[in-house]
């Protein structure tokens, strides 16, 4: 009974990795993509991939939870605990590269904001001011870059 619980656990704990892999992938890829030009659709391809990677994740996370608890004993005695400390590694990977990516696109975005800004004569801004729903807000006062 025990072998057939491991192997049941073994199997949840090598789905999850499986697409912790893939989420690491499709980041490493879209961390490619933004050190060149990217394009609006290629944004919206990532996007939709890390979504989709990220249901099924999460489908494997509920399934191995459900299953497993942190506590196990099993999770102590192989093959589970390399399993288990390949997911943890697998997981700081993901969280570690979307937080390279997601600075790169914030600095990316505030570049444009900033360009936007004065092809409306306004001052570049280096500060980010905030509404009420977290949404960043532009001051309305208009600057002419020239006189005709």
């Amino acid at each position: 009974m025990q072998h057939s619980t491991q192997a049941q656990k073994t199997g949840l704990l090598q789905n999850e990795i499986s697409a912790a892999q893939g989420l690491l992938t499709i980041l490493n890829d879209e961390f490619e993509a933004l050190s060149h030009t990217i394009t609006p659709e290629e944004i919206a391809h990532f996007t939709t991939q890390k979504e989709q990677l990220i249901s099924k994740m999460e489908s494997a996370t509920k399934a191995r939870t459900s299953a497993i608890s942190a506590s196990d004993p099993l999770l102590s005695t192989e093959p589970l605990k390399s399993l288990w400390e390949t997911l943890r590694k697998v997981a700081l990977e993901c969280q570690q590269q979307n937080q390279i990516n997601g600075r790169i696109i914030t600095s990316s975005k505030r570049h444009i904001e900033q360009a936007a800004a004065i092809l409306h004569g306004k001052p570049p801004s280096s500060e980010l001011h905030y509404g009420s729903a977290g949404e960043t807000v532009v001051e309305t006062a208009r600057h002419s870059i020239a006189k005709a």
